[in-house]
């Protein structure tokens, strides 16, 4: 048998042949001997593969220990902003608990401002009277002082003639030595008037010192009362400053018209009050304050008044979490706040007015609609249950609904809405406005 390296070991090999030479693998079985042989190129294609082979498992590695890595700083980067997050949420829950505590104590605080202030509005008007009453007691004793002072000059005028006449009938009586009977009587009788006149002059003497004391106490009296009628006064003008000032901004943050607001009130609500005009006549310059102090005061009430019916405070008081704002949304404008909390939540009348409606509809589930009078109307979507009927008149602060998951819902939470002239307009801007006030 020939054998097959032979020619081989006879001829060099060369180019890939001399890496890789030619490689032929015997074994055999039970059914006999088999072999095949590996040319360079197969044992080329083979140790290429085992490299790549080697190169994919280093590669496979690599990228499985960096995946792992990765997920693992997502994991506690996901974690810390988690924590994060979760202690900023507390913080803000906290901040508004403060804040709603704050707002608490201010009204309250508005509250007894205005109480005193109508307590002091009511003392004023009293003090006028009794200063009006006054004036006309002061009128009158000034009026007796002059009748005295009058008769005293009349009486001092009777006893100076009579003791001319007297000092004329002493000197004749002088000239005559002794005199008549008729003249010593007539001196008598002189003598008596002129005691008369001076007894007279002198109670009337007493009676004008008596009067002007009486006046000098009253002019006391007035001087006191006006002085405190000027610190009353005071007084009213700085609570009305400090009350008028935090609703001026207040409606200015919610770019509301103050000029038609006072006006739409005015014409619903009409009220009279001030002094009467012989109060006016009798004292202008108190009067004119007072006036002033009253028309404030009609305006603060007027203001007052057209607030209650303006949506300025949040209508959920217990832990929420604002789920999605006022804005676009998913290509459509999301026309109100969520305000996603637990179920049945308390949901609370943002403002006065009067149920228009209270039922179902499409989107919204169960839904409750307040009219607040200005073209201004609420609206309060996805109950779980409502607690008012149509034509309930509401207060700011009742409780109208429990917060629910109906209607188009992905979770429970309040969908809460403010349109004005029908139109929506972002709730989050009457919040601000009112979060200093109410």
């Amino acid at each position: 048998m020939r054998n097959p390296n032979a020619e081989n070991e006879s001829t060099p090999e060369t180019g890939l042949a001399h890496f890789l030479p030619t490689q032929i693998i015997s074994f055999s079985d039970s059914h006999g001997v088999h072999s095949f042989t590996l040319s360079p190129l197969k044992r080329l294609a083979m140790v290429l593969g085992g490299v790549t082979l080697a190169i994919w498992g280093v590669i496979a590695t690599m990228t499985v220990v960096l995946n792992s890595s990765a997920d693992n700083q997502m994991r506690l980067r996901s974690a810390a902003l988690t924590l994060a997050y979760e202690s900023r949420l507390e913080e803000l829950r906290e901040e508004r608990d403060l804040l709603v505590s704050q707002l608490e104590k201010t009204t309250g605080r508005m509250q007894i401002a205005q109480t005193q202030l109508m307590a002091q509005q009511e003392s004023i008007l009293q003090i006028g009277a009794e200063r009006q009453e006054m004036d006309a007691e002061i009128g009158a004793i000034q009026h007796q002082l002059e009748s005295a002072l009058v008769d005293r000059d009349a009486a001092a005028q009777e006893a100076s003639l009579l003791n001319t006449q007297l000092a004329s009938l002493q000197d004749l009586m002088t000239q005559r030595l002794g005199g008549q009977q008729d003249e010593v009587a007539v001196v008598t009788s002189i003598t008596a008037a002129l005691a008369d006149a001076v007894q007279a002059r002198d109670m009337e003497q007493e009676k004008v010192e008596s009067l002007r004391a009486e006046l000098d106490n009253l002019e006391l009296q007035r001087n006191l009362n006006a002085q405190r009628q000027d610190r009353m006064l005071s007084q009213l003008e700085d609570a009305l400053t400090v009350s008028m000032v935090p609703l001026s901004r207040m409606f200015d943050a919610a770019g509301l018209d103050v000029d038609s607001l006072l006006a739409n009130v005015r014409q619903n609500y009409s009220g009279t009050g001030g002094l009467s005009d012989e109060q006016a006549d009798a004292q202008p310059a108190f009067d004119s304050r007072v006036q002033g102090i009253m028309m404030q005061l009609d305006e603060l009430a007027s203001l007052n008044a057209a607030a209650a019916r303006i949506p300025l405070v949040i209508p959920v008081r217990s832990g929420y979490r604002l789920s999605s704002p006022f804005g676009p949304r998913g290509g459509r404008l999301h026309k109100g706040l969520d305000f996603a909390s637990s179920l049945n939540t308390p949901i609370y009348a943002s403002a006065d007015g009067v149920v228009k409606f209270s039922g179902t509809q499409s989107g919204y589930g169960n839904v409750v609609v307040l009219d607040h009078g200005g073209g201004y109307e609420t609206y309060y979507a996805h109950l779980n249950r409502r607690l008012v009927t149509v034509g309930e008149t509401i207060s700011r602060g009742d409780r109208i609904a429990l917060m629910g998951n109906t209607g188009r819902s992905t979770g429970v939470h309040l969908h809460y809405e403010i349109r004005k002239d029908g139109v929506a307009v972002n709730p989050m801007t009457y919040i601000k406005a009112g979060r200093n006030v109410y």
